[in-house]
């Protein structure tokens, strides 16, 4: 487990650059340059020029290293003051977690227990729960609402970072040579998957991805809005 009180101190001059700061700015260049699986003690250990062993004295494991990331991460997805207004609120807070889950895809693949939160993530949740306290919903209901915020966030952020991938690597394919009927067409000709083909072919593809997005949280706000802001009214 990272040792948040420790983390929050001065570091110490060293002969190499080592200390939290340090530790998780370059782990989390390497998770967002070459993904989270790429992030090992000695290749962190490697980019700071110090020995893999002296990492152990600020994280106990490679878990507590991602953890130390993505508090660090959270910390940037901090919600601006609430405005009165829950949902456009809500709906500025969600931006703000897409635009980090974009910077950092690999942040949507770990989830945090509440006894692994330190200091940014702390400031994160404690931000985006001021936009909901006073509206209705009781403390258990907004952390609720605050949680399935955040799922749908990340889960659409990460899967629009990895469909950005997936049109690099088809326009790199076809400027090689020609790429050849998918699997997709295979399965249109086939006639065995009438609307799921119809559905993915024929449906319509916003030019931005924001729009995408900002229509899909609209559901979101909606099913919020029925579950815990207007269920008086009912």
């Amino acid at each position: 487990m990272v040792n948040w009180e420790k983390a929050a101190q001065p570091a110490k001059a060293t002969r190499v650059d080592l200390s939290y700061e340090a530790i998780a700015t370059v782990a989390i260049e390497v998770a967002d340059a070459e993904g989270l699986d790429a992030v090992t003690m000695r290749k962190v250990a490697e980019h700071i020029g110090a020995g893999a062993m002296s990492l152990y004295r600020y994280v106990d494991s490679r878990d507590d290293l991602i953890t130390l990331m993505a508090d660090r991460v959270s910390a940037e997805a901090i919600a601006p003051p609430p405005t009165g207004d829950w949902r456009a609120d809500l709906t500025e807070a969600a931006h703000r977690i897409r635009r980090v889950t974009l910077r950092h895809p690999w942040l949507a693949r770990h989830t945090l227990k509440a006894e692994d939160f330190g200091p940014g993530t702390l400031a994160m949740t404690e931000s985006t729960l001021a936009l909901l306290d006073g509206h209705g919903p009781a403390t258990g209901d907004m952390l609720d609402a605050w949680r399935t915020l955040l799922a749908f966030v990340q889960g659409h952020a990460f899967a629009e970072a990895r469909r950005a991938e997936a049109r690099q690597r088809r326009a790199h394919r076809s400027e090689t040579g020609a790429p050849g009927s998918s699997f997709l067409d295979k399965a249109a000709e086939s006639g065995e998957y009438p609307l799921a083909t119809r559905a993915l072919r024929e449906s319509p593809r916003p030019t931005d991805p924001r729009d995408d997005f900002d229509r899909r949280l609209g559901y979101v706000l909606d099913g919020l809005a029925q579950a815990f802001f207007e269920r008086d009214r009912r």
